[in-house]
């Protein structure tokens, strides 16, 4: 995550530093941004950039978290308003992270571009999914009486088998917008055979 250094500076040349990055990433990929560039847009001497950053990737990780503190806050929204139905929820996520990336969606395909999915959504490393911690920040909204849970750990499990699927899903969708509808056809019928389990007369 960034410095001291970047959360001391005032926050008129903080946010002048976010537009130079967002304006450079809206233009290349992740591979092809150039720090030089982002530097003279911003207004800042040369060298600067490390005294904020440690590096690109934790560059990339501040920018996923700002969008991460979206999507917990739209999550536990929805929830609050379907009477805590975790399915729901993962659709209003989608829904709702399309229109998000339909602002920019040069911007947000090149971000996404050097993410890999491993254990979460798009994560570049353990500490920067997306879906970290998510389980755990929802968990108190979530209406777990809809759920089949048998023991301590299925609520935990059930969700990380749920985070797979949308990352998956999320991941296809947004390197391809003209998808979403077939994407999000496909990702509701997914869920619902989650939801009614895969074994019968058990």
């Amino acid at each position: 995550m960034p410095t001291k250094t970047f959360y001391n500076l005032p926050d008129d040349k903080r946010e002048k530093l976010m537009d130079a990055i967002r304006s450079e990433l809206s233009c290349t990929s992740v591979d092809e941004v150039s720090i030089n560039k982002i530097i003279r847009a911003a207004g800042i001497p040369r060298g600067s950039f490390y005294q904020y950053f440690e590096n690109k990737g934790d560059m990339l990780r501040h920018l996923l978290s700002e969008y991460r503190v979206l999507l917990f806050g739209h999550a536990r929204d929805s929830l609050r308003n379907n009477g805590g139905d975790l399915f729901l929820m993962l659709i209003d996520i989608f829904d709702f992270t399309y229109s998000f990336v339909m602002e920019d969606h040069l911007f947000f395909k090149n971000l996404f571009s050097d993410i890999r999915i491993d254990v979460g959504l798009y994560a570049m490393e353990a500490e920067g999914s997306i879906f970290q911690d998510f389980t755990e920040k929802i968990a108190h909204y979530v209406n777990k009486d809809l759920l089949n849970i048998q023991c301590e750990t299925d609520f935990t499990n059930m969700c990380d088998v749920l985070l797979l699927v949308t990352g998956e899903t999320f991941a296809s969708t947004f390197f391809d917008m003209s998808r979403y509808n077939n994407m999000r056809n496909q990702y509701i019928a997914k869920l619902e055979i989650l939801k009614r389990g895969f074994k019968c007369g058990f």
